[in-house]
């Protein structure tokens, strides 16, 4: 009986009856989130915690074709980079990173304010923590957990506070933390970001739940060659990229708190890093130590 009860505890939380990791199995769970999709994003309040909350209208986007694809990878280390179709227009979306049995995360406080946290190595044991960047390669929100396999099942879910979702963080002050479980799951036509989100207000260390929300983001997998727009654009824009990315790892090192302005002179960080990649894109030389000391230029700008 216990033997079977060890046997049944490793086939759900992706190990052996002898504590060895199904690494390539959870690789190849990763990697079959990339392909060429079209994604269609809801999300629904659901149920008010507070008696005088008034429910805001359900969201509806899409579907539109997104391009996902690994951007980088090495052991323990897989990048996928999302990149949305809009018409004429290629849109660097958000990133997602897995870090196998990492132990160092960052936590979202609310108000743009980012802590880092440490885990030890027994707690992350046969883990991925899932590192989600906002579209300029800036923190979002990050959490640890196993790959489940059971029952024809093939998913991962974890709960972590993430900022407000692009949808509302321009439209809406009444909360500042979203406190999402996100749900990635595998699916026969592709993959579906099941979310139970609740809406939160944080303040002078205080939290009080607002309402609960409910999300849906479905991928479909379609044909390659309707995502070729964007694989002919990243060939252009992926060396800057990198070199953003070589500036945020060095952010990232540090393990410091990290605080940023929503605006300086008048603009966001996304909009002026997106406007050096228009710059910087188009030179045909490389300009990485250019490109690096101008990108951390911007960064510090907007970090406090």
């Amino acid at each position: 009986m216990k033997m079977k009860m060890l046997a049944v505890t490793a086939m759900v939380f992706g190990v052996n009856a002898f504590g060895n990791q199904h690494y390539e199995k959870d690789v190849e769970s990763i990697k079959k989130m990339t392909g060429c999709y079209e994604v269609t994003f809801q999300n629904a309040e659901t149920f008010s915690l507070t008696p005088e909350y008034k429910y805001h209208d359900r969201f509806k986007a899409g579907p539109a074709l997104e391009w996902i694809f690994v951007d980088s990878q090495k052991e323990g280390l897989i990048s996928l980079q999302h990149l949305l179709i809009a018409g004429p227009h290629i849109i660097k979306h958000w990133r997602q990173e897995w870090s196998h049995q990492n132990t160092s995360l960052y936590h979202y406080e609310g108000d743009k304010v980012w802590t880092p946290k440490e885990l030890s190595s027994e707690k992350v044991d046969g883990m991925w923590t899932q590192k989600v960047y906002q579209v300029d390669d800036s923190p979002r929100y990050e959490c640890s957990a196993p790959w489940i396999r059971y029952s024809g099942k093939n998913y991962w879910e974890c709960e972590t506070n993430a900022p407000l979702p692009r949808r509302e963080f321009s439209k809406r002050s009444d909360y500042n933390i979203l406190k999402r479980t996100n749900k990635h799951e595998l699916v026969s036509n592709g993959h579906i970001h099941d979310q139970d989100n609740i809406k939160v207000v944080r303040k002078n260390g205080v939290s009080r739940p607002l309402v609960m929300e409910k999300g849906l983001n479905t991928y479909k997998l379609v044909s390659e060659s309707r995502c070729q727009k964007a694989k002919d654009w990243w060939k252009q824009h992926k060396g800057y990229w990198f070199n953003v990315r070589q500036v945020w790892d060095e952010v990232y090192g540090r393990k410091d708190t990290m605080k940023f302005r929503s605006k300086v002179e008048g603009k966001t960080l996304w909009k002026r890093l997106f406007d050096l990649d228009e710059q910087f894109s188009k030179a045909s030389n490389d300009n990485s130590g250019k490109i690096r000391k101008e990108v951390k230029s911007v960064i510090e700008d907007f970090m406090y």
